[in-house]
Formats: structure tokens, sequence, C-alpha cells
């Protein structure tokens, strides 16, 4: 009731009785509110309510070029406190037996423990951070806390030359202290510069979310109702209030993915089923072509669905159903999701979440669902994944699944919408 009177005292002339509220009265003009009154001067007008304390991150990019040896790169790194180099060329330890076991322990995810993940962490900090850039790391990041800011945004920007790198497990890398994104003041992304300018990225309320799923038959069977569940109960209290609109599409097809998006384009698409890699190169959704089977929509076909500014966010979830190996289904398809992602970014999406490995159900029910507080929350993307990333470490101690998620983005600041 008291709300409904300062509705009235400000917004007479409004019909609030079908909210058990006073008649409108006509006879009243109506009081300006926040820029209204700001424009107006009036000193009786109702303050501007103020805006909720925005998060502001520093960059540091760090560019990855090959130096014409196999194995062999230059880094870069460049931030508001200066620029860095390695003093030579850095080899990458594709051929160690240490990485190689490391990687396929990881991705494994029945025998994938802590430990492996604080070893391969540390075989990246020294590629990734040699002096001179861990000098500047440190520096800048002192700086930016000095500076009352969030602290700083790790770039890593791959030459696409370099495409190899792509495979690289950096959500693990540590600086010399910690791992990176597990730390809230340095989130980690991966960077991808395009020759496009970043188009505004603000987002009205509601948000539209499109949650889609392909199962066909041809294919091992997914259980997607957990992390449908999870994405719908981390929103519910912002779908209740009008600012979240969930749209489904099950079974989906390439007839009715198009229609849905064309006709009502989604702020975030989210995609959970399965991948394939493609002859071509690449990687493509597999989704139900309607008579049993499966059909492939590939990476253009995807950039041309998305076209326009509306889409900022996709998010794509390889099927969550335990143990994976390079030979089986499970894993082709989070490896073809992680090759789709950066085509995607390239051409023009602000940004895409995908699984480097196959995330089990245990870990994507409490990913997604703080992944999608934060966000409604308003929170940046990147900090909302890494707050994600927090969430899952200590729900499951056992595991380091946290780096199993990889975000892709262009937008500079991270701010997918308001």
């Amino acid at each position: 009731p008291e709300l409904l009177q300062v509705i009235h005292s400000l917004k007479p002339r409004i019909d609030l009785t079908k909210f058990g509220g006073p008649e409108p009265d006509l006879s009243k003009p109506d009081r300006p509110v926040g820029a209204e009154a700001a424009g107006n001067g009036g000193a009786n007008d109702a303050p501007a309510e103020p805006e909720p304390p925005k998060t502001v991150y520093d960059n540091f990019d760090i560019t990855i070029r090959p130096s014409g040896t196999p194995n062999a790169y230059r880094i870069e790194a460049k931030s508001p406190s200066g620029e860095a180099s390695a003093a030579g060329s850095q080899i990458f330890p594709f051929e160690n037996d240490e990485y190689q076991y490391l990687a396929q322990s990881l991705r494994d995810v029945q025998i994938s423990e802590p430990q492996f993940a604080n070893d391969m962490g540390e075989l990246l900090r020294q590629f990734l951070f040699p002096g001179p850039i861990q000098e500047l790391f440190s520096t800048t990041l002192n700086v930016s806390r000095v500076q009352g800011k969030d602290g700083i945004r790790v770039r890593i920007n791959i030459n696409e030359e370099s495409s190899e790198l792509y495979q690289v497990p950096w959500e693990y890398c540590r600086d010399d202290k910690s791992f990176l994104s597990l730390n809230a003041d340095t989130p980690l992304v991966r960077y991808m510069p395009t020759n496009r300018a970043p188009a505004p990225i603000s987002v009205p309320y509601p948000v539209k979310i499109l949650l889609a799923w392909a199962n066909p038959e041809d294919l091992d069977t997914l259980d997607v109702q957990s992390e449908i569940d999870a994405v719908k109960n981390a929103l519910a209290e912002f779908v209740n209030a009008g600012k979240v609109v969930i749209d489904e599409l099950e079974n989906a097809t390439p007839t009715t993915l198009v229609s849905k998006v064309r006709q009502n384009p989604p702020h975030i698409f989210h995609f959970i089923g399965h991948g394939a890699l493609l002859p071509r190169g690449g990687g493509g959704l597999a989704l139900d072509n309607g008579r049993k089977s499966h059909v492939m929509l590939d990476g253009d076909r995807m950039l041309r669905l998305f076209q326009g500014d509306d889409t900022k966010l996709i998010i794509l979830s390889a099927c969550q159903s335990g143990a994976t190996s390079d030979k089986s289904e499970k894993s082709s398809s989070a490896q073809a999701f992680m090759g789709l992602a950066p085509k995607l970014v390239w051409g023009g999406l602000p940004a895409v979440v995908a699984m480097q490995y196959d995330l089990p159900n245990i870990a994507a029910q409490p990913f997604m669902q703080t992944l999608y507080e934060f966000l409604a929350l308003g929170r940046p993307l990147d900090t909302a994944v890494t707050e994600a990333r927090i969430g899952l470490d200590f729900n499951i101690l056992e595991s380091p699944y946290w780096g199993i998620p990889v975000l892709f983005m262009r937008s500079p600041d991270g701010n997918i919408w308001a």
C-alpha cells in the first residue's frame, strides 16, 4: 500500500486500481522523476535512483605470435603501465611428456584432480610470464588497485597463424601467486580483436534468452534437463520480476531454429547438445533433421543466423555425461565447439562461452546457475564467468572442473549488457 501511494503521488494520472491502489486523478499533473527532475531543476522532486557501481578493469593484453621456428613463439604484453616482451622466443612444451600427461589427465574428468591443475598452471606460467612480463603484470595490478579499480582483465590474444595454441588449457595458467581465472582481480579471457569496430553492447530489459537443445536419435542420448533446470532456477526471481524472458526450443532443427532467432532475436543464445568437427575444418552444431537423425549447422550459417546487433552472448555446452576420451563422441563435441567459438567471435559476435572438455552434470549445474545469477545482477561477463569458476571450485573440491569453461570475447570491456 505504501508503494502504491508513493507511485500515486508521483504519477497521479496512472490507473492503479487493478493493483489495489487509488484511481487516477486527472486534475493533477505527473511529477518529474529522475532525469526529468534534473532537467527541470525541481528541488522537491524525487531524486534519481543511484546506479549500482560498475565493475572497472584495466586491460592487460598478452599477444602470442609465431617466431618462425616450430613450437617457438614471441610473447608481448601491453597495459596502461607500459609494454614488455620476452627476451627471446619462448618454446611451448607440446612435445614435453609432462605436458602431454597433464593435458590428458585434465581432459579425462574421471581422473582429473587439483594437483594436475597446479602442475599445468606452473608450466603455462613459465611460458606466458617470463621475467619482463611478470614484472609488468605485477606493476599493473598494483597500480590498478591503488587507483580504486577492480583489477586487471588478462586478455590472451593468439595470432590466427598459431591456431594450435587454441587447444592449450590457458584457463589453468597461474601467475606467481595464484590461478588467474580463479581470482576476481584477474579475470582471464581469450580476446579476439577483429577488423570490425565493436558496436554498442548494452541490452535493455527484459533480457531475452533462447535456450535450445537437440538430441538426435542417431547420436548418444543426452541428459540436458539438469542444465535446463539450473538456468531456470538461477533466473526464476528475475523471470518473475519481468527482467528476463526465457524462450525454449526443444529438438531444434535448422528450420525451427532460424524461425525462432530471426523472428525474435535473443540477447543470449544457449545451446545444449552435440557438436562435430567438420571435414573442411572448424566445428558445427548437430541439430535434429526431423527424420530421427542429425544435420550439421556450420559456423558460416551460424554467423548468418545471428547477423545483427541483438545477440550478445552465445553459450555452447557439450554433452555432460561423465568420462571423455579423444575417441568419444563427447570429446569431439567439445573440440567442435572450441573450433566454432573463435569463428563466431571473429565474425562479429561479442562473446562466446564454450567448453574445452566436457563438463560433467555435477559441475554444469552449479556453474551455469552462478553464471546466470551474476549476469542477471548486471555484472560484466568476464566477472560472472570468474565468479562461476570460484563457486565451482568450492562446490567440487576434488576436481578442477572450473578450468573447463572458456570465454572468447571481442567486447573491449566485458559489459555485455547494462
